[in-house]
């Protein structure tokens, strides 16, 4: 199936344990597989994960990505921004090594290694899944653009709460106490496969799996694999509701709330006036337009 294999990991991830876990994988690598080569690759940058990911990606080498979800998203996101089509036929693995490790629980795996665990087990009985991926493409200040996600992409109070934690060094808590109190629900025209209606919303959440931030059951129907994508649509009239509700994200129980809509959707579009931050498997980025489809069974993980 492989003949080598390349590690791409992140030093600074798992509080800069990287290093340590990527060597320490490298070491029972060598034990298990002694006839496949495994060539580790500490990145110095997202640009350069993803550079080395695009670089590593190719027949009878199985690309190995540890990290967070970013690091995930941004190795993927390479391959796919590459493709001629959206397809990824390789497959990949993932090893998570960051703070929030949200993706690979749908699989339930909720750690390194647990997930070297399954690496080993899937590579022997040579075993793969077919995933879906998101697709956003967006407009901002006149030019077009593409981006991928694999876990979760969103617009309004949770990118809004996610850009300033970003200032205050990922303090998400603070960040959302200072935010919900001068918070205003935005209005969007939204059309999902055709049906068009316009909403006042806290946030629109897009979910290809069930977890985000960790442990955090955002979209507890999600599957990674029905060709769909689900959208979580926050519309509660009164600010100080959302603190009761943020809590209830761990457990899925939110969506019980008579102001939270769930739907599936194949393509998604929403329009609102001028330019909104919007975040993408954790990641920021400002879009004037917004379209969104699902890549059915797109890529393939070794799991």
């Amino acid at each position: 199936m492989f003949k080598s294999a390349s590690l791409i990991y992140n030093p600074g991830s798992g509080k800069k344990l990287g290093h340590v876990r990527a060597e320490n994988f490298a070491a029972r690598w060598q034990a298990m597989q002694p006839r496949r080569p495994l060539q580790l690759l500490p990145s110095a940058s997202a640009e350069d994960f993803s550079a080395k990911a695009l670089a590593h990606y190719r027949k009878g080498n199985l690309l190995v990505l540890m990290g967070g979800d970013g690091s995930f998203s941004l190795g993927i996101s390479a391959l796919f921004a590459a493709a001629k089509k959206a397809k990824l036929v390789n497959p990949v693995a993932l090893l998570p090594a960051g703070s929030g490790n949200s993706f690979l629980r749908d699989f339930g795996i909720a750690d390194f290694d647990t997930a070297a665990d399954r690496l080993f087990a899937a590579l022997a009985a040579k075993k793969v899944r077919a995933v879906d991926c998101g697709r956003f493409r967006f407009a901002r200040a006149g030019q077009k653009y593409t981006r991928f996600f694999i876990n979760i992409w969103s617009i309004g109070l949770v990118s809004d709460i996610n850009l300033l934690a970003a200032r205050l060094r990922k303090a998400y808590t603070l960040a959302t106490l200072l935010k919900i109190p001068g918070h205003r629900r935005y209005i969007y025209d939204i059309n999902a496969d055709g049906r068009a209606f316009q909403q006042a919303v806290n946030f629109i959440s897009v979910s290809n799996s069930k977890y985000t931030g960790g442990a955090m059951l955002m979209a507890p129907m999600a599957e990674t694999a029905d060709g769909k994508l689900d959208a979580i649509v926050a519309r509660l009239p009164r600010r100080f509701a959302l603190l009761g509700l943020f809590p209830k994200i761990f457990s899925g129980k939110h969506i019980e709330s008579p102001h939270i809509d769930h739907f599936t959707f194949k393509k998604l579009r929403i329009g609102f006036t001028g330019t909104a931050p919007v975040m993408i498997d954790g990641e920021m980025d400002y879009a004037d337009s917004v379209e969104i489809d699902v890549l059915p069974k797109s890529w393939n993980l070794l799991v």
